[in-house]
């Protein structure tokens, strides 16, 4: 037999041996290493457990931000909807108030708003011919007219006068159909009586005929500040000198 198959021989012993061995300690130390088992492997299940429950609160709170991101995004656009239905403007109140004048507001008030602001009424505003509920707009001039300076129905628009302010006035009033009103002998109140005539009119009608004597003829009103051609012609019928 050569040296090789001995040699050969002899590490198949000493294996065997050792094999032996290891049988022995396994044998000897089972239940410890089924136990180290069980134990890594309830480790490496709690692990997986105790990761996906912490990606799935990573998760859970990145979608609670976008969320919160949002809701913040909605509460500003909210917040500027409701700004601008409040937005500053600004107002020109003239005419029959008691403190006239430019008047900072907002686009939720109205009319009746900026007359208070401005003090009120005066004691010869027409309060028919203006009307209080229209919210204002920016750059508005919000006027109030006179007793007497606007003739016919009352307006629908917030200060408007139209075109009864004109001095050629042609929409006049029915207000009287009796006799003629003589110019230069009726009084203030006699002269309103006349169909279009209002206390202002009928004040520069005394004015003039204070200043330059009675009236001649009845185109004599045309020298009267506010009467022109039309509403001279449209007033014959009605006035005598």
């Amino acid at each position: 037999m050569s040296n090789f198959s001995v040699y050969i021989i002899r590490k198949g012993r000493k294996m065997d041996k050792y094999i032996g061995k290891v049988k022995e300690t396994i044998e000897e130390y089972k239940f410890q290493i089924i136990f180290g088992l069980l134990i890594c492997i309830v480790l490496t299940v709690a692990y997986c457990f105790i990761n996906k429950n912490t990606e799935a609160t990573a998760t859970s709170g990145q979608t609670t931000q976008v969320q919160s991101k949002s809701n913040g995004s909605k509460e500003i656009n909210q917040h500027a909807v409701k700004s601008n239905q409040h937005e500053q403007i600004f107002v020109d109140v003239k005419g029959a108030v008691i403190n006239p004048g430019v008047y900072q507001a907002s686009t939720n008030m109205r009319g009746t708003d900026l007359i208070k602001m401005a003090g009120g009424f005066n004691n010869y505003a027409d309060r028919n011919h203006v009307n209080l509920a229209k919210k204002v707009t920016d750059q508005e001039i919000l006027y109030i007219p006179i007793q007497g300076e606007v003739i016919g129905t009352p307006v629908t628009n917030l200060g408007s006068t139209e075109s009864s302010n004109n001095d050629d006035n042609a929409g006049l009033d029915s207000k009287s159909s009796g006799d003629k009103v003589n110019l230069n002998e009726a009084d203030s109140t006699k002269i309103q009586t006349i169909n279009g005539i209002g206390q202002k009119k009928a004040e520069k009608i005394i004015d003039y005929r204070k200043q330059n004597g009675p009236f001649k003829s009845v185109d004599d009103l045309k020298n009267v500040p506010g009467f022109g051609e039309r509403t001279v012609a449209n007033l014959k019928p009605s006035v005598s000198v």
